[in-house]
């Protein structure tokens, strides 16, 4: 009788453990496609804001060959090994809309030339040779160069940011965006992916990376230029503002108590170089 109530109470619980792996693997499955879903506006603030500006001064072009370049190794990762399509619905994404701003970037800041044509046809043959002929060992170290390629592609806004003391174009939303589901992507990868090692560093870096890009933004837009959170964030949608005092050739920027002037180059709120 003991032993009979031993196995029963073992066999409940493994019926309590199977039932509660099965509801995390639906809740990551239904994330894993939200996250798809919501993917579908990570860089759409961004092509929105180049396009109604007609210039993409405050973007640098090199940011959006190394994001391209990284999601394609993902991508590739990704289809190669079999992994469902809940868990990367917004890497493909992502990659659409990526191509989409560097084509926007070039064009208005008239780089569609044949360098960039040959880049492009090069990461197209590329593309189709890991999805057809490459070796998972090389797949799986593109994986991992993806994660460089990711960190370094946010480098060069970084750096705008810093020598123009401005929150430059790349948006806060987008920013926020990529934070939230990369964090939200770690997990589902544990759930999902069998907690794939070069996955969880690859959202794991990314998190970090895009968290701090966000903080650099809203120090500038509020410290520096005087904008509520509020205006750092709708500054996707609003109106070119520049900060030239008329009564002399220094830039003022800020507000209130925190205007004050600079004697160097300055970005208006959405990037435009003014002096």
């Amino acid at each position: 009788k003991t032993r009979a109530n031993m196995a029963t109470n073992m066999t409940d619980e493994m019926d309590s453990t199977g039932t509660e792996d099965s509801s995390s693997t639906i809740v990551a499955t239904a994330l894993g496609y939200l996250i798809g879903a919501g993917s579908l506006l990570l860089y759409t603030p961004i092509a929105f804001r180049v396009y109604r500006q007609k210039h993409a001064d405050g973007l640098a072009l090199s940011t959006w060959w190394l994001k391209l370049i990284g999601y394609g190794f993902s991508d590739v990762y990704y289809i190669t090994r079999g992994y469902d399509i809940s868990t990367y619905t917004e890497m493909a994404a992502i990659t659409i809309e990526a191509a989409v701003v560097l084509f926007l970037v070039a064009y208005y800041q008239e780089r569609l030339d044949r360098q960039f044509l040959s880049f492009t046809a090069l990461y197209i043959l590329c593309s189709a040779w890991g999805l057809t002929g490459a070796p998972d060992g090389i797949t799986a170290f593109g994986q991992l160069i993806s994660v460089g390629l990711n960190a370094g592609a946010l480098f060069p806004q970084f750096w705008l940011n810093y020598i123009t003391q401005s929150k430059g174009d790349y948006s806060p939303l987008t920013a926020s965006l990529a934070s939230l589901g990369c964090a939200i992507r770690f997990w589902t990868t544990i759930e999902l992916n069998g907690s794939d090692p070069i996955l969880l560093i690859t959202f794991g870096t990314a998190f970090l990376i895009n968290s701090s890009l966000l903080a650099q933004i809203m120090y500038y837009g509020v410290v520096v230029e005087g904008l509520t959170p509020l205006k750092v964030y709708a500054a996707d949608m609003g109106k070119r503002r520049d900060y030239r005092s008329p009564s002399n050739d220094n830039v003022r920027v800020g507000g209130g108590d925190k205007e004050f002037e600079l004697e160097r180059p300055i970005f208006s709120e959405e990037g435009r170089t003014l002096t």
